[in-house]
């Protein structure tokens, strides 16, 4: 057998495996491994084709050549070898890798050693093949079909949630695939299978690049392109839209890493996944920004499976604002605006609560520390907007000044203003005023001035204040000791 006549008889298998190897370099989608391993198919294909060339030749002899005993054995081994590669170009097999190829290293002693045990064939004198007698005469299609359809199982499970049509077009290459392959079986024709490995490779490619470009590559969801192409695709399919947004991500970025940002956001992707998927489009459309289309489901449903989702929330340490809007008559965008504007609603209900837990929690301490040093301690509450909603003064501050209880010493700032020396009023309420409007939290209360005692004596007080703020710095809780210095004045 020439070159030449092995190259012609492989042209359009060769045309096509250097057409895909060339492809690979301008695939900016894949990984650098992915792209590698598919390198590697390649050449177990290129390999196959050529030995099976070479095998084929060694048939037309009339004597058994030892070239012979050795290619066919390595042809039924290289088919599974080309299946674990296609495999593995998705990153199927993270784990105990060492399973998936431990039936290929146990059937080569098998296989190789066939001509002398004739466990599964061998050839005899006149280079005639003859297959054992008994169901192992049909091992290597046992090795064999295993892969192919472990393959599929684990494509459709890896790409449930997208890539419909990707799979479509997967599982008719290889239903045409394993038919062509039953068939010249049944009819005991025997072919070379490298031209469907290649066919199959170059439909997998095609399906794992479309797939990948339409994935966002940390969280594995539907990325933003996707996003706004399926909003125009399915808008007639498209029954409900949710927002989702994580709360902290930039508190997590910089207190612990990175890293534990983007773990946050694998987990919360896994959490949006759960529950009942079909019909159900999940997307990273930002850094902590998540979109949901579902396709012809009710208001009911989809309340339920937010309820699923936030149920799935609630055991990891992560926590999500959510809103969502019926589509009906309305275009995509607008249903989506007003499934935002809900969602920030919820957050800002969410970060409240959490802000004012928080808040609670140091006013607690600051309390405990205030009634360990004798200081009298004063608090003030603000709403949304930043106005004062609520002044409460401690029971050590009412008994420093000589007062008992809220009848005589009501929760009103009026209460301590009124009290202030003339000639200290206007200094101490401009601090006071002044590091509540400074939203940048650098500015703190730290003043000493007169006050008017109820037996009408004037003492001299230092007091300390500090603003707790909300994330866009307006102030949550103003919290304050208050120290009588009067002695160390009189000095």
């Amino acid at each position: 057998m020439s070159i030449v006549t092995l190259i012609l008889s492989n042209y359009i298998l060769i045309a096509e495996l250097l057409g895909l190897w060339f492809l690979l370099e301008s695939n900016v989608h894949l990984k650098k491994r992915t792209i590698k391993i598919t390198r590697v198919v390649i050449v177990l294909i290129f390999a196959e084709a050529i030995v099976w060339s070479v095998e084929r030749y060694t048939r037309e002899l009339d004597y058994l050549s030892w070239t012979r005993i050795i290619l066919t054995p390595t042809i039924y081994l290289l088919h599974p070898l080309i299946m674990l590669g296609i495999i593995d170009m998705a990153e199927f097999m993270k784990k105990n890798k060492i399973l998936f190829y431990l039936p290929v290293i146990i059937s080569a002693p098998l296989l190789y050693t066939s001509q002398w045990t004739h466990l599964i064939y061998w050839f005899d004198d006149n280079n005639l093949y003859i297959g054992a007698d008994s169901i192992m005469r049909y091992y290597p299609y046992f090795l064999f079909f295993p892969y192919v359809v472990l393959f599929f199982v684990m494509f459709t499970i890896r790409y449930t949630h997208f890539g419909k049509a990707e799979r479509k077009g997967i599982f008719s290459c290889i239903i045409a695939s394993t038919i062509g392959v039953l068939a010249l079986l049944i009819f005991e024709i025997d072919a070379d299978y490298s031209t469907l490995f290649a066919s199959l490779l170059l439909i997998y490619y095609l399906s794992l690049s479309l797939i990948i470009s339409k994935e966002d590559t940390l969280t594995h969801l539907l990325n933003r392109q996707c996003y706004y192409a399926d909003s125009e695709k399915l808008k007639d399919q498209i029954s409900a839209v949710v927002s989702v947004d994580m709360n902290d991500l930039k508190k997590i970025n910089d207190t612990q890493g990175h890293s534990a940002g983007d773990t946050a956001l694998i987990t919360i992707a896994g959490c949006l996944l759960k529950g009942k998927f079909k019909n159900k489009n999940v997307y990273r459309i930002g850094g902590d920004e998540f979109a949901i289309f579902y396709l012809k489901k009710s208001e009911e449903y989809v309340k339920n499976d937010i309820e699923v989702m936030r149920e799935e929330l609630s055991k990891t340490p992560y926590n999500c604002a959510f809103g969502y809007e019926m589509v009906e008559n309305r275009d995509i965008h607008s249903a989506m605006l007003v499934a935002d504007r809900e969602m920030y609603e919820n957050k800002a209900r969410i970060k409240n609560t959490d802000e004012r837990r928080i808040a609670a929690h140091k006013e607690a301490t600051i309390r405990v520390m205030h009634e360990a040093l004798g200081s009298g301690m004063w608090g003030m509450e603000f709403n949304e907007k930043g106005q004062m909603v609520s002044v409460e003064w401690s029971p050590e501050f009412r008994r420093m000044i000589g007062y008992t209880d809220e009848n005589d010493f009501p929760n009103r700032l009026e209460s301590w203003s009124d009290l202030l020396h003339p000639d200290c009023k206007e200094r101490v309420l401009k601090e006071f005023n002044d590091t509540i409007a400074d939203y940048t939290g650098r500015k703190n209360y730290d003043v000493e001035y007169r006050l008017k005692t109820r037996s009408g004596e004037w003492r001299w007080y230092h007091a300390i204040g500090r603003l707790l703020r909300r994330e866009d710095g307006t102030p949550l809780s103003y919290v304050g000791m208050f120290v009588d210095i009067n002695d160390r004045k009189m000095v």
